[in-house]
């Protein structure tokens, strides 16, 4: 999501009592290693037919990646916490021969900070270098199944000396904050190439109980592995020797150093694999980047190469003779990916990159089919972009962060509603962010994380993002649930009322955008004015109360909901009391009328403190003709992220056909090519950014008009907004299969055809009026 301006590492450590060790394994001298370790562990199985299934539980600390006889079985546990630590159900049989059978995984720990035996300086800690979101307990390693049960005896440990991490904050162009995946460093010489293999080589030992890392509450992970798919590793575009690799080998002469450059299609989360053979003693570095910088550090068109670099995060292998093909035990995202070799006395071929796609296993059911090519363009890259900050949780970026924030997690969970109908990552992310409890009701911002980054705001979030839960998904159980959690958080908020009914500043992060008088002052925006009070705070809590009174009266407390419902008309009173500047005919974001936000009045027409007459004045001043999303000059303007407000207010307004004309920012953003959309507006970070990307499912519904008309998507309502278009084939998910549309205009005349699930009943809405979904196909021929 975005750079903070203050993190506060929370050392998760074990409690003063140790628990039994519960079936959790370690290396008797793993303890010992300073910094980051890999630990490899195998159980010899021997069979004499193959069962019809072999079921197993596994996890570790900090993450495994399990082989059966040499074959990549699994990953995981998919990211949570330590109170909610998760155990990935696996059968085995599949990969099983009759006979003897390697049962292997590699595990490693990058949250361990680097001592090299000595204390740290006074004041001081060695950098943690894994993702921040990784929480640990201690290394180790646990399974349970027939035969397999790291409790019993057979397993058997060995430490990985030629594997090891390094700090990526210590690689990227300075300034941008990086708390992702770890580099890694692969030394061949050193490193156990046989490891899952038929037989042991040397320093392989008994593995021992592990009993700090028993200390956590284990549950089933109900989410699916993670895709392990082949990419295509991209083409040369700058190069310091002939030849056309990866398409083809190409040999490194002794005594050189050499770079190559590859450029992909787009972007990708994946592992690389680089097969290579001779080059003992050789240096590898593979550089992994979003976009090309310039001398400046700037970025420019996302195709433009000339003499600009690649800059990032990057893997060091290390080669010594044989064939050997490297891969970290990490994903990484990149569109530029570079090699910088160095070789020693041996030459050095390079054989093969393989790329593997990661992503959580989405299965796409929807689809945007217009007469507008760059309209498709968008839909495209919004559904790369989602799909590529989609894993165990939703990712605010893929590249620099691996986070999940509340804000961004909400646009996200919307787009997998509606293209592919797949619920379970979002009911991920609800609990989690529901699980962290902070500030005596807040929730964390990101979560789940080992750091305290407490967003106020992003706690409202959170109730909006209940709210279209609630909207799009037949689960109420989740909903019910919730509630507790929710009365919590909107009666955090009480006690910061001032004397004139407005919110005053509270001591937390107050998030609302990438706005303010530098672009990103947490300290000035939102404002509050003389009187303490805070307008944009006021109406962004207002959204929420009357949000969880809709979900008191449904599903809850209706006493709770009058309460809510109460306070929130008591908000409104004072914002329109105060915050109502008459002489602009806008909303302020204090009671001294300044400073003027797009923001401020998107939310003030969203959540109804307009007036109907207001509204549609407000949003015509807050926005320029032509100029997609942006604000005129005197007000401080949304980012991409916050844009999905500023179209939600049009939509509450009843001018849900303005919506094509905004997307007239992202058109701008292809001419720049990108593949993925950025994080903000300029000179952005990230090229990876998901809360960019929700022009993917409004195309779907609003430009094809596929959307819920109840609670649960009970009904359906079919209501398009085809601006310019002349005929457009779409599809989206709903929880009770598919819905089609294809639109065909010509000359006066509108040709609709809507299919639809058995048991969604509907309505077809063209001009104001409705028509009813008699059959699971419907066809209407109306006047344009």
């Amino acid at each position: 999501m975005m750079r903070r301006a203050a993190v506060i590492a929370l050392v998760l450590c074990a409690p003063a009592q140790a628990a039994p060790a519960d079936g959790w394994v370690t290396h008797p001298d793993a303890v010992s290693v300073s910094g980051p370790v890999v630990l490899h562990f195998r159980h010899v199985l021997d069979v004499a037919k193959v069962p019809k299934a072999l079921p197993v539980m596994v996890t570790a600390d900090n993450r495994f990646i399990l082989f059966v006889n040499g074959r990549r079985v699994a990953t995981g546990p998919s990211t949570g916490t330590l109170a909610h630590w998760r155990e990935e159900s696996l059968d085995l049989a599949p990969y099983l021969k009759p006979g003897r059978n390697v049962v292997a995984a590699a595990v490693w720990d990058f949250v361990r900070r680097a001592t090299n035996g000595q204390p740290p300086e006074a004041g001081a800690l060695p950098p943690q270098i894994a993702p921040i979101h990784q929480q640990s307990a201690g290394l180790g390693f646990r399974m349970t199944g027939e035969g397999l049960a790291t409790g019993d005896a057979g397993w058997r440990a060995k430490i990985d000396t030629g594997h090891t991490a390094a700090n990526g904050r210590a690689q990227v162009p300075r300034g941008r904050y990086y708390v992702a995946s770890a580099p890694e460093v692969i030394d061949a010489a050193k490193a156990d190439w046989n490891w899952a293999g038929a037989s042991e080589s040397g320093g392989w030992v008994d593995a021992v109980p592990a009993l700090e890392a028993a200390n956590r509450t284990l549950i089933a992970d109900s989410l699916p592995q993670q895709s392990f798919a082949p990419a295509t590793p991209g083409v040369t575009v700058r190069s310091d020797l002939a030849g056309d690799f990866p398409k083809h080998r190409l040999n490194v002469p002794a005594n050189t150093h050499t770079r190559i450059l590859l450029r992909r299609e787009a972007m990708i989360s994946g592992y690389p694999e680089l097969t290579v053979s001779g080059g003992a003693s050789a240096t590898i570095k593979l550089t992994y980047s979003e976009a090309l910088y310039d001398a400046d550090l700037k970025k420019a068109d996302r195709d433009l190469v000339g003499d600009r670099q690649a800059l990032g995060i990057y893997d060091t292998f290390m080669p010594d003779g044989p064939r050997r093909s490297f891969m970290p035990l990490w994903w990484r995202t990149w569109r530029y990916a570079e090699l910088d070799i160095q070789t020693a006395a041996a030459p050095l071929i390079l054989e093969s990159l393989r790329v593997h796609e990661t992503s959580y296993p989405f299965k796409q059911v929807a689809h945007f089919i217009s007469s507008d090519p760059q309209l498709n363009k968008i839909w495209q890259v919004g559904w790369r972009t989602a799909l590529i900050d989609a894993h165990e949780t939703y990712m605010d970026s893929a590249y620099w962060e691996q986070l999940q924030y509340t804000g961004d997690t909400r646009l996200q969970m919307l787009i997998s509603y509606a293209v592919t109908g797949d619920p379970r990552l979002a009911r991920q992310a609800i609990e989690a962010f529901a699980e962290s409890d902070v500030e005596g009701g807040l929730e964390q911002g990101a979560y789940p994380s080992r750091s305290d980054n407490v967003i106020a705001t992003f706690s409202l979030a959170w109730v909006g993002m209940l709210a279209d839960w609630s909207m799009e998904q037949p689960d109420t159980a989740l909903v019910v649930r919730n509630l507790p959690r929710m009365r919590t958080i909107l009666k955090w908020f009480e006690p910061w009322r001032t004397a004139d009914g407005l919110l005053g500043k509270n001591p937390q992060w107050n998030f609302i955008d990438w706005a303010g008088p530098k672009g990103n002052n947490r300290d000035t925006f939102p404002a509050t004015g003389a009187d303490g009070g805070s307008c944009l705070m006021t109406v962004s809590w207002l959204g929420a109360l009357r949000q969880g009174a809709a979900l008191e009266t449904a599903y809850g407390d209706k006493a709770q909901a009058a309460v809510d419902t109460a306070r929130a008309d008591d908000a409104r009173a004072a914002i329109r009391a105060h915050c109502w500047d008459k002489s602009r005919g806008l909303f302020a974001d204090t009671s001294d009328f300044k400073p003027l936000s797009q923001h401020m009045n998107i939310l003030a027409v969203l959540y109804d403190v307009a007036t109907p007459e207001e509204a549609a004045a407000i949003l015509d001043k807050i926005t320029v003709p032509g100029h997609g999303i942006d604000a005129p000059e005197d007000l401080y303007t949304s980012t991409y992220y916050f844009a999905w407000y500023l179209i939600r207010a049009f939509e509450n307004a009843g001018r849900a056909d303005r919506y094509p004309a905004l997307l007239q920012t992202w058109r701008d953003l292809l001419a720049l090519h990108y593949t993925t959309w950025p994080e903000s507006r300029g000179e952005t970070r990230s090229d990876t950014h998901a809360w960019s990307a929700h022009p993917t499912a409004d195309l779907l519904g609003l430009v094809a008009g596929i959307r819920p008309a109840a609670q649960g998507y009970a009904r359906l309502r079919v209501a398009p907004n085809l601006g310019d278009l002349t005929s457009l084939d779409a599809a989206a998910a709903t929880p009770k299969g598919k819905v089609s549309v294809r639109y065909a205009i010509k000359g006066d005349s509108l040709t609709a055809e809507i299919d639809r699930p058995a048991a969604l009943p509907g309505e077809f809405v063209w001009k104001g009026k409705s028509y009813p979904l008699t059959g699971t196909h419907s066809r209407f021929v109306l006047p344009r």
